[in-house]
């Protein structure tokens, strides 16, 4: 039976044995803020409203949880350890009695989609804005990468990996077809080879590669005729990577490549770092104001000049007005950005790609465009803040709703930090 809210208890330690417990200031903004019920009713949403059954976990509780979990980076067995023995995390998550087990919490923080983060996240502004803590007169937008929680890659490896995969779903629907090997042993001996020998001969490193190629293509011509849904989904993502391979050994560019059978919207995105120069996962577009992240959003393929004019359109959406001053780096700029922004804000930092002129180079050296861009390097503290306390940086979730859930939660849980440490200063 569906439940929305829940009434806070006090349980007999917490009132008699253990007199001096306090709750921290940020807890206690951050619980006001929590309290209001269109937050509550926003979330439902994603709940079934169901008549019969036992009662579910009040929705409530479900937004807290999700909000403690990543504000503090925890596994959901931490999660269900620190609600039985942390008595500032319980009274937070409003428990009075036996916290939830760890798959109670994770089939329950399960259902909530990007749609309605990203929904609570537009009240919390709302409630912002109310409070003067921002006022919407700055946005900087930039881009990161969230990293899909994979291995390394290589074409040979997922290869095998899809073998595995298919080996394992054959034999849990006991419909092995006649014939039907796995290579095993033949598999790991390539890998061997590719691993040792490989790493200095590349003549030896193809030839393997090739060797695993004909088994995985021996594996899906024999599974072709099998009709079970997962095995046809698998066989599919196999032969794109055997199409892959074969790519790579001719030496042809690759457009579109799969890193991971398991998360397959995963993509190689090159940023340029030093420490990496390739990262396996999503970009993410975060776009801010003053203070707080007021919206971001997800891509397989890099395109900061497509998000330049949305991020613009969000901003008037939320503070029914342009910003006075904008920054980006050089990556989103483009001619069609720069009349657009020139046109409503009042000082705009975006430098140009290429060759400047004369007047180019003039505007590019003025004091207010110079200063606007060691703000927009603040942007870059803000994603090492995601990444370092709100773990931004791999993803730990599976599949596209996963990774939304997982970049979502961070960034609410991190504007709902920044709201306390504003309130209480």
């Amino acid at each position: 039976m569906k439940t929305l809210f829940i009434a806070r208890q006090t349980n007999l330690f917490e009132q008699f044995a253990n007199p001096q417990f306090k709750i921290s200031e940020d807890y206690q903004i951050i619980d006001q803020v929590l309290e209001n019920e269109e937050i509550i009713l926003e979330l439902s949403k994603d709940f079934p409203d169901v008549s019969t059954g036992r009662n579910r976990t009040p929705t409530e509780q479900i937004l807290r949880f999700l909000i403690l979990k990543h504000q503090r980076g925890l596994s959901y067995r931490d999660l269900e350890r620190t609600l039985k023995v942390n008595l500032e995390d319980r009274w937070f998550c409003k428990i009075a009695e036996n916290a939830p087990c760890f798959k109670t919490i994770q089939n329950q923080l399960v259902c909530i989609n990007e749609k309605t983060i990203k929904a609570i996240n537009n009240r919390v502004m709302r409630e912002a804005i109310k409070l003067k803590l921002t006022r919407g007169k700055k946005m900087r937008v930039d881009s990161t990468v969230t990293e899909a929680n994979i291995h390394y890659p290589a074409d040979a490896g997922l290869i095998a990996d899809s073998i595995r995969v298919i080996t394992k779903n054959l034999a849990k629907f006991k419909i092995i077809p006649k014939g039907y090997r796995n290579f095993k042993r033949k598999i790991k001996q390539q890998l061997n080879i590719i691993r040792t020998i490989g790493r200095r001969n590349k003549e030896a490193r193809e030839q393997a590669v090739r060797k695993i190629i004909k088994m995985g293509k021996t594996v899906a011509r024999k599974i072709k005729q099998t009709k079970k849904r997962v095995i046809k989904k698998h066989r599919k993502i196999l032969e794109k990577i055997i199409e892959q391979g074969e790519q790579a050994l001719a030496g042809e560019k690759i457009q579109d490549r799969i890193v991971s059978i398991f998360e397959p919207t995963a993509r190689p995105i090159p940023k340029g770092k030093a420490s990496k120069k390739c990262e396996f996962g999503q970009e993410v577009q975060i776009q801010e104001d003053e203070h707080f992240i007021t919206n971001w959003q997800i891509n397989n393929k890099t395109s900061d000049k497509k998000f330049f004019p949305q991020a613009l359109k969000k901003h008037k959406r939320i503070f029914q007005k342009p910003p006075n001053e904008t920054a980006t780096d050089r990556g989103y700029w483009s001619l069609k950005n720069n009349k657009i922004a020139k046109k409503e804000i009042k000082h705009v930092s975006i430098p140009k790609k290429g060759k400047l002129n004369k007047q180019e180079k003039e505007y590019q050296s003025t004091p207010k465009f110079k200063q606007l861009q060691r703000w927009r390097a603040g942007g870059e503290a803000k994603i090492s803040l995601l990444k370092r306390k709100y773990r931004l940086g791999q993803c730990r979730y599976r599949g596209n709703d996963g990774m939304a859930r997982w970049i979502g939660g961070g960034i609410l849980a991190c504007n709902l930090m920044t709201m306390a440490r504003l309130l209480s200063s």
